[in-house]
């Protein structure tokens, strides 16, 4: 998507703070640290449990990366998929059923090589597993070169540059001012994910006008979400604010079907 983004992304001036309302995966955090390396960068996410493992990257990363990498080392000498199976639902089962038994840092690194290895890159929290991540395993052919263990010290370095809150978005005002750049990529709308934390109608609702009043301040602003045609992003938004209209395949539960799908990016740039 950095290809279809990266001419109507930026707004015309130095970014000085980002705001990453829903940062997930950090992907989009990674791409402003790289375009603006002297940015400050707030990392907001309501899933506690996406946001204790950076915390852990922060706070405890050598006893984090010594499980990690022993968790890498036993995966890597298994020689069946059969094998590595059972091994990451061992982890699954530890993860879900006793991690209070556990440290922060083992906790965040068998979640962390979980979801390097998961299911398409999905975050699912199944009842049965206490709603703790729960993906299935993907198709397990990993080789050592894909768990270089100096991209992931490239991670913490990101990571201990930024600062890391877990809340609702709407509390995330304090860091308006000047050449302050609030993104949201919020749950999408028409999503067949049932997100851990929830997001209604009422919370896009919610957003469009928090994001709203963040412009009102001085500050640039952008939502990337899903355009269904029921004329959302033009009713609640209005024609004083950009909407450009790009493809996207989804893969990871965004929509009903594995076609392409419009996505909008709305700003006040």
């Amino acid at each position: 998507m950095r290809d279809k983004y990266r001419n109507i992304f930026f707004p015309n001036g130095d970014i000085k703070v980002f705001v990453d309302m829903f940062c997930g995966a950090c992907s989009i955090s990674l791409w402003i640290a790289e375009n603006y390396p002297d940015c400050k960068i707030i990392l907001n996410d309501a899933n506690k449990e996406l946001i204790e493992l950076y915390r852990v990257f922060k706070e405890e990363y050598e006893p984090f990366e010594k499980v990690y990498q022993a968790n890498v080392d036993k995966f890597l000498v298994l020689p069946s998929y059969k094998e590595r199976k059972e091994f990451y639902y061992s982890l699954r089962q530890k993860y879900c059923h006793q991690w209070q038994n556990y440290s922060a840092h083992e906790n965040a690194a068998d979640l962390f090589f979980m979801m390097r290895i998961n299911f398409n890159g999905m975050w699912k929290a199944y009842n049965i597993c206490n709603n703790r991540y729960s993906t299935p395993p993907g198709t397990l052919t990993q080789k050592e070169k894909f768990f270089d263990i100096k991209e992931v010290r490239k991670f913490r370095d990101f990571l201990n540059k930024c600062e890391i809150i877990s809340g609702d978005f709407g509390n995330l005002s304090q860091y308006a001012g000047d050449n302050a750049y609030f993104y949201a990529d919020p749950p999408y709308r028409d999503s067949i994910v049932d997100y851990q934390c929830g997001f209604s109608e009422n919370d896009q609702l919610r957003l469009v006008q928090f994001l709203k009043d963040m412009s009102q301040k001085g500050c640039w602003i952008a939502e990337s979400n899903k355009e269904i045609g029921d004329s959302f992003w033009e009713n609640n938004f209005g024609s004083e604010y950009k909407k450009h209209y790009v493809t996207a395949k989804y893969t990871a539960g965004r929509g009903t079907s594995l076609i392409d799908a419009e996505e909008v990016l709305v700003t006040n740039f």
